[in-house]
């Protein structure tokens, strides 16, 4: 089937639907599934394919990963960039997604016990076994669900295998064993296309010494095991120390002896590694068919090599729909992550993966590197060895790699026998220098360095000058940052009940500026005066939509305040000193003259527009009073349409003039004019009618086209009557 693309899925449930849509111009797409090990899809696309915008990290692609399996669900974690009109990604199978859930905690006496534990931290997933194992499981750090399914120390693999993880989207189950031998032969001329081994000798040991280590650093060690191995005498010591438990009433001793049984019994120490890998022909519905974790009949005539082994790795070609490689060998305990980038680590420890690349690099360099001289040598002539050198030569004066051991130290030189002994050397003072060093974990009163950086340099800290570049740099509670004095000028906060907080501070430690972000009242900001005790400028927002602007003086007193909160009502508030509404608006010129002014004071308010030397506007609230030079209103023919000469101007003489005195005898008394509402009853026109508390207003204005009409009118009649008197005459 070709991969469906989701932009998401809902918690818990395999989607039906093509979700986004059939990715049809999918290049190629393979899924990679080893046992107990990783689950990964790597696809190629075309950059101008459809949907192509689309394919972006944490998206979902659903794929057959083999030819039994349901289609399973694919998040993918990287997009690479496009080259020569095509590009990458990479996804890994649901079941990652237990790396992001964290337990703490937690005891089971057997595997249904750990299961159930491990299950009540799993969110939607779902954990189930077909095996029932006794043993004791305990939850001995705080880590991801995942990493206790296998691949550390007292997880379910190391407790209680062997055994095989199978995983369906959201359900994944511990199966006793998960593959089958289905009598299928491999043999050279008959199916196999190509083939290579590789032994392994590492693994092996004839007994185990198990230990422990108590806090003050005493050593306990238990009695040997033996493996059963009896091909030279190789003994491994093993660190118990997280697995005993010093309160207990069974001595330490038959803990370790206990722990070191169950060590030997749950581990390869007997069996060489064989890793085959091959190709071979197989086709869905045969009974040649080889699955994850079957078991197979190997037959090479020409090498001389008989196996049987296992299935421990397919490639899955999705666009083909069969398997492109299986690797068979010995199987691995392993359930380690390969993108360690999105985990969701709880413990602080360092990459495991640089850790085990750094073990399996030295392995294969110590392991692999045959032949060499070991030469016992008397450096000071006395007739007794002094020292032990390790040579890629027999003779001191030819070699070139040395390794030279004496009562000074221990030293590496790939610069003969006279050194320097600079690439790594441990003296008798307990000093180390070597090019690189990589631990699990390193403990020290002190470290001396120039620079510190992880592994990619994503992250500096420069000791030399101070400068860090941190990614997705994490600090727990606060942050502060420090001034040339020791003295804190800026400081990122978050407390116990959910607010965060930045603060700005000047060079007397008093709190000048701050942010703030509160669980109830929303987010704020905060200047204040030299002293830190007065909040000049506030501003934030309730949470209930909108938000406010704040001012203060010296004094304490609000001088203005913008609140567009939903209380606040969209609100702009001036006031004075004493924090009160009556207040000042002022507008100043270039040249420092005020030109305006707004003021109010208990009766109303007042606005002024003014030249340098007087006012020119006058607008008075508390009487309606509106004073200018003059008053114009647009009246260009470009404005207008419709224009004819008034018809009803003769209605104007039905108004009666009167005098009268306003009730609020703040606006005038003794005054002359017309009443609005006996006007609308001639001409409605000129009138607004009372609505929403505003009383009924007569425009004036509009009263003299009439005027002039009428006295036009009249003016004709009068021109008419002196001419009929004159001709009377």
């Amino acid at each position: 089937m070709l991969p469906i693309l989701y932009s998401s899925i809902m918690s818990g449930s395999v989607p039906t639907d093509y979700g986004v849509g059939v990715l049809s111009d999918c290049i190629s797409a393979s899924v990679k599934e080893a046992r107990n090990g990783e689950y990964e899809l790597t696809m190629e696309y075309s950059a101008d394919g459809i949907h192509a915008s689309d394919i972006v990290p944490n998206a979902y692609l659903k794929v057959k990963p083999n030819y039994t399996d349901n289609p399973q669900l694919f998040r993918i974690y990287k997009v690479g960039k496009t080259i020569n009109g095509r590009f990458t990604v990479n996804a890994q199978h649901l079941s990652y997604d237990l790396s992001g859930l964290a337990i703490t905690s937690g005891t089971a006496s057997s595997l249904g016990g750990a299961i159930t534990l491990l299950n009540s931290n799993s969110g939607f997933f779902v954990l189930s076994t077909d095996k029932a194992v006794s043993g004791d499981f305990k939850i001995t750090e705080p880590s991801s669900v995942r990493s206790w399914l296998g691949g550390k120390e007292g997880s379910i693999l190391d407790l209680y295998g062997p055994g095989e993880w199978k995983y369906d989207n959201y359900t994944i189950k511990f199966m006793s064993a998960r593959g089958a031998d289905r009598g299928v032969t491999i043999r050279y001329g008959k199916n196999l296309t190509e083939l290579s081994q590789v032994l392994d000798m590492t693994n092996l040991a004839s007994g185990i010494i198990p230990f422990y280590k108590a806090q003050d650093g005493t050593i306990t060690t238990g009695a040997e095991v033996a493996t059963g191995w009896t091909g030279m005498t190789m003994v491994k010591c093993v660190d118990f120390t997280s697995s005993v438990d010093p309160e207990s009433l069974t001595p330490i001793a038959t803990q370790l002896a206990t722990l070191a049984t169950a060590y030997v019994s749950n581990n390869n120490f007997t069996t060489m590694k064989n890793n085959i890998t091959l190709n071979f022909v197989q086709l869905q519905g045969l009974t040649e068919r080889v699955d994850l974790c079957d078991t197979v009949h190997i037959y090479f005539e020409p090498l001389g090599l008989t196996a049987t082994a296992k299935c421990i790795e397919t490639v899955w070609d999705v666009l083909e729909e069969r398997y492109a490689s299986t690797t068979f060998g010995d199987p691995k305990t392993n359930i380690a992550d390969t993108i360690v980038a999105t985990q969701k680590e709880v413990e602080q420890k360092p990459s495991v993966t640089s850790m085990d690349q750094a073990i399996k690099q030295a392995t294969e360099l110590i392991t692999g590197n045959l032949g060499g001289y070991v030469i016992l040598h008397d450096s000071n002539g006395d007739g007794e060895p002094d020292e032990i050198l390790i040579m890629d030569t027999a003779d001191i004066a030819t070699a070139t790699n040395v390794w030279r051991w004496n009562s000074g130290g221990l030293g590496f030189s790939p610069n003969g026998y006279g050194g320097p002994y600079n690439a790594v050397a441990i003296d008798m003072q307990g000093r180390i220098v070597a090019d690189a060093i990589t631990t699990g974990t390193l403990n020290a009163d002190l470290i001396k360095a120039g620079t510190i950086s992880d592994l990619q340099g994503n992250s500096t800290i420069d000791m030399t000058n101070g400068s860090a570049k941190m990614k997705d740099f994490k600090a727990v509670d606060s942050i502060d940052l420090l001034d040339g004095s020791n003295n804190i000028r800026a400081s990122i906060r978050y407390s116990s009940t959910g607010e965060s907080s930045f603060y700005v501070y000047n060079s007397s430690g008093n709190a000048v500026g701050a942010i703030q972000a509160h669980p109830l009242q929303g987010a704020m900001m905060g200047l204040s005066d030299l002293t830190g005790s007065v909040q000049t400028l506030k501003t934030g927002g309730n949470g209930n939509g909108g938000g406010w602007l704040e001012g203060k003086n010296y004094n304490d007193k609000r001088t203005f305040l913008l609140d567009g909160t939903v209380n606040g009502g969209s609100l702009l508030q001036i006031c004075d000193a004493d924090g009160n509404n009556d207040a000042r608006f002022q507008l100043i010129n270039k040249n420092g003259v005020i030109v305006g002014l707004l003021y109010t004071d208990n009766l109303g308010g007042t606005l002024e527009l003014a030249s340098n030397t007087y006012v020119n506007i006058t607008c008075v609230g508390r009487t309606g009073k509106i004073t200018c030079v003059s008053l114009t209103q647009t009246s260009s023919r470009k404005a207008k349409k419709n224009i004819k000469p008034i018809e009803d101007h003769m209605k104007i003489l039905e108004l009666d003039a009167v005098s009268f005195d306003y009730k609020d005898e703040e606006r005038g008394t003794n005054k002359r004019g017309f009443i609005a509402e006996d006007v609308e009853k001639v001409l409605p026109n000129l009138v607004t009618p009372e609505s929403d508390g505003m009383l009924a207003s007569l425009d004036y204005v509009e009263m003299i086209p009439y005027l002039q009409a009428v006295i036009k009118d009249q003016e004709k009649r009068i021109t008419e009557l002196e001419k009929i008197i004159k001709e009377g005459k």
